[in-house]
């Protein structure tokens, strides 16, 4: 077992290995709550290789029916990790350092529809990438060679962008459906139309005193028709539909009176509507669905936390830490991997990113390289190591996201330097192909 999680456990003994109920004084609810989440996923595990979620998208007089299949076995395609990757295409010249920012990424994410690469960067924008055309029919070319990429797109929010965020259902033979929330410093939530640029709504989140307070993350929930965001003790709750101030707060002194802190990073779990978990920079994670349902405690801020496809697992990653856990979500509480060996030495968001099938989980390092686990088939206690350790530039990985059809990987590169020397500098995004 590392050393760092020794550690983790004799902070949260009690709180993380075994489920702690948010309120004293409704212990007895939370049980009820978590006994029904435990046989929700489990009724629902069979029906996920045949579920469909449609979403109902309305624009004036006209509605737009967008369906996605939720299915693990859907996919034909695979990465492979042993042949050397080759280099699709890039983007450097947008993101050379000046004397005022040195311009890094800040993450990149591929569209639900997995056309255009969303990344934010340093220098208060965000761009759009669009997949190569010659890929577009899902069939590699022999002959295809790498590229200088240009972003189609380019939007300036305010100030630092905090968080981005794909609405699920974008798809971009339907103009309607391609947007994009971006959170930014000093600045309310903005939706974002993916075509044009154009501002399409603006969520604006009023604190106790009354005032417009940015979000550190946001997230669609509820087959996007509610946008949720994070600040400091608070969650907000947005009407998508409805632009404009909150239509709910879930207060942490209320809700959660053990958690504090700024709320990092939302997700929703991808089988169960409403079934939110959120990771604070305080060292905390939560489960919400219709009420507080359990807390757990980690060892560091938590940077990212990801469901896994199939929605009985969470994974976290936090600060400074080179490992990162997987949690039993039948058994809240209890870690299933320590999965070991990422370099994350520093404070910034350190992507990872899983396999459409949910069997290898790839994370980026300060050290240039990308990093690949296996995860077991039985659920117990692990120690993972990585399979492969591929180097794929000389700076930090920050951004890491996997082709849902395609076995390509999109990377963004940079970090925050201390220093004048630029030769150590790669502010980039970039384009792998591992087949």
């Amino acid at each position: 077992m590392p050393e760092s999680l020794d550690i983790e456990k004799s902070l949260i003994s009690e709180e993380t290995l075994n489920i702690k109920a948010v309120n004293t004084q409704d212990v007895k609810k939370n049980e009820t709550l978590t006994e029904k989440l435990e046989q929700d996923i489990a009724e629902k595990l069979p029906e996920v290789k045949n579920n469909e979620y449609l979403q109902d998208v309305g624009k004036g007089n006209e509605e737009l029916k967008v369906t996605e299949v939720v299915s693990s076995t859907n996919y034909n395609f695979s990465y492979n990790w042993n042949n050397p990757p080759r280099l699709l295409c890039e983007a450097t010249k947008e993101y050379y350092p000046t004397d005022t920012y040195e311009n890094f990424t800040k993450g990149c994410q591929w569209s639900p529809d997995g056309t255009c690469l969303l990344v934010p960067s340093e220098d208060f924008r965000i761009r759009i990438y669009e997949l190569p055309r010659e890929l577009y029919s899902e069939k590699i070319p022999l002959n295809l060679s790498s590229t200088n990429m240009s972003a189609a797109l380019t939007v300036k929010e305010g100030g630092l962008i905090y968080d981005v965020c794909w609405y699920p259902f974008m798809n971009s033979w339907e103009p309607e459906t391609c947007c994009f929330l971006s959170t930014s410093r000093e600045s309310p939530i903005h939706l974002w139309d993916a075509f044009n640029g154009e501002l399409r709504a603006t969520y604006r989140a009023y604190n106790q005193v009354d005032e417009v307070e940015a979000a550190i993350s946001i997230q669609f929930i509820d087959f996007a028709k509610e946008v949720w965001a994070g600040f400091k003790n608070a969650l907000r709750v947005f009407d998508m539909e409805r632009p404009g101030r909150q239509i709910n707060t879930i207060q942490f002194k209320k809700d959660f009176p053990n958690i504090t802190g700024l709320v990092s990073c939302i997700r929703e779990n991808p089988i169960m509507s409403g079934l939110v978990a959120f990771g604070t920079y305080s060292k905390y994670i939560g489960l919400y669905k219709d009420g507080p349902l359990c807390m757990f405690k980690t060892g560091s801020g938590v940077s990212q936390i990801e469901f896994s496809p199939c929605g009985t697992k969470l994974f976290s990653a936090v600060r400074r830490n080179n490992e990162f856990l997987c949690w039993d979500l039948r058994n809240p509480g209890t870690v299933l991997y320590s999965l070991q060996g990422r370099k994350s030495d520093t404070n910034q968001r350190i992507q990872f990113s899983i396999t459409p099938d949910g069997m290898k989980v790839v994370s980026g390092g300060t050290n240039g390289e990308i990093v690949i686990w296996e995860l077991p088939q039985t659920l117990d206690y692990y120690d993972l190591n990585p399979i492969h350790n591929i180097k794929l530039c000389h700076d930090c990985i920050n951004g890491i996201n996997l082709h849902r059809s395609l076995p390509i990987v999109a990377i963004s590169t940079g970090q925050r330097h201390c220093d004048n020397v630029t030769e150590d500098r790669d502010n980039s995004v970039r384009l792998w192909l591992f087949h």
